[in-house]
């Protein structure tokens, strides 16, 4: 699970989810405009309860109205993601994650002929319009129009082009033998599903490569902010057995300073279990 995703579904752990009344479409959009007010964004559960209470409803109502949102989160995640990416991506003093083309991605590339490569949740196309500029021909989605809006300006304003879709993971096009470069580079999406990773490689050129960078659960530090419980990705080797069908020319397993951050704090004020892969398609 990614920083984003992880994020939102921290806001609800432990909540017992009462049944849908006829107002929860209307509980859900004060939450979503809410959001959408709001200049910095920070522990958004803790602070919209106390904007709750603030407005006049009694802690235990409060409690009752974050159920609710907690409830519907699992049918409206696309949207919420969206609208809490979009507002990170417009902020100016935003501290969550770095402007520059992730390390792993930069290396990798060099001296590679350039091709057609494949951009995963793009976000500002810091990836995308970086490999544009060595003269990649750069595909990439994201569902934050907003980011997708900035990483075009970016591209323009180094004289290059890249191709930009609004997409979900799931209902992306990935085609067959299409991609020389697949990347995931702090996603959430769902890289060890056995039905996912089989498109992923179907859509991987003979002799493509795949390349992944994200955070997963640390298994030596417990990280209090990171209750999520330890799912199959998170476990030891987990990326080198569901593409064990590629040739594995790079695998790290490590703690440091990531490119995302899952809190409101600065990403240099805490280190993460960063898993990086980078396999071949023979």
């Amino acid at each position: 699970m990614s920083p984003k995703r992880l994020f939102f579904a921290l806001l609800f752990t432990g909540l017992a989810f009462p049944q849908a009344a006829p107002n929860d479409e209307k509980i859900w959009r004060a939450f979503i405009g809410w959001i959408q007010a709001q200049q910095n964004i920070g522990d958004v559960g803790k602070e919209y309860r106390s904007s709750l209470i603030q407005g006049g409803l009694t802690p235990a109502q409060a409690d009752e109205r974050m159920a609710i949102i907690g409830k519907l989160y699992s049918e409206n995640r696309e949207e919420l993601n969206s609208v809490f990416v979009n507002k990170l991506y417009n902020s100016p003093t935003q501290t969550r994650f770095t402007l520059q083309p992730n390390a792993f991605l930069v290396l990798t590339v060099k001296g590679l002929q350039p091709g057609k490569a494949l951009d995963v949740a793009m976000g500002q196309g810091r990836n995308a319009v970086y490999l544009a500029a060595q003269g990649w021909d750069v595909t990439g989605f994201d569902i934050a129009d907003e980011g997708m809006r900035i990483a075009n300006e970016n591209a323009a304003k180094a004289g290059i082009r890249i191709n930009t879709v609004h997409a979900k993971f799931e209902d992306f096009d990935y085609g067959k033998e299409r991609w020389d470069l697949i990347y995931f580079i702090y996603t959430d999406a769902p890289v060890v599903d056995a039905e996912f990773t089989g498109r992923i490689c179907a859509a991987l050129k003979p002799g493509g490569y795949l390349l992944i960078e994200r955070p997963f659960l640390d298994l030596d530090h417990p990280d209090p902010e990171w209750r999520a419980p330890l799912i199959e990705q998170d476990k030891p080797n987990a990326l080198l057995k569901a593409y064990s069908n590629l040739r594995v020319i790079h695998y790290q397993d490590t703690r440091e300073t990531g490119d995302w951050q899952q809190t409101s704090v600065s990403r240099l004020e805490k280190q993460l279990r960063i898993v990086r892969l980078l396999a071949r398609k023979q």
